[in-house]
C-alpha cells in the first residue's frame, strides 16, 4: 500500500503545472511576455524583519500583506528600482501571512510565517 501512495505522489508531482515566472528569479524581462517574479521571503519564520525580492517589467507594482483571515496588514506601491523589499513585522501578530504582488495584470501570492 505504501508503495502505491508513493507512486501516485511521484505521478502527481510529474504532471503538476509549474508556474515558470516564481521558479526562477533569474528570468529576463521581456516586454513583449512580461514576468512577474516574487520570491520567498526570508528568513522564514520572520522575526523584526523580512526581506522579499521582486521582479516586474511596469513602472510601478504593488505589494499586499493579509492575515489569514483576510485582513488587509499592509499595502505599498513599489517602484520597478526596487528589488528588495524590507517588511518590518514587529507590529505584526505571531502567525501565518499571506504576502502578494499585482504586476503587469499578473498576481503571484505566497506565505510568510511571522514569530516572535
Amino acid at each position: 500500500m505504501k508503495v502505491n501512495v508513493l507512486f501516485l505522489f511521484m505521478l502527481v508531482m510529474v504532471f503538476m503545472p509549474t508556474n515558470s515566472a516564481t521558479a526562477s528569479s533569474s528570468l529576463s524581462l521581456n516586454s513583449s511576455n512580461p514576468v512577474v517574479v516574487l520570491g520567498q521571503n526570508y528568513p522564514n519564520p520572520a522575526k523584526g524583519k523580512t526581506v522579499i525580492l521582486v521582479e516586474f517589467a511596469s513602472n510601478e507594482a504593488i505589494l499586499i500583506v493579509y492575515n489569514v483571515l483576510g485582513k488587509l496588514v499592509e499595502q505599498r506601491v513599489i517602484s520597478a528600482d526596487q528589488k528588495r523589499i524590507t517588511l518590518d513585522v514587529s507590529e505584526y501578530k505571531e502567525g501565518i501571512y499571506l504576502y502578494s504582488i499585482e504586476a503587469d495584470g499578473k498576481k503571484i501570492t505566497k506565505r510568510m510565517t511571522v514569530s516572535k
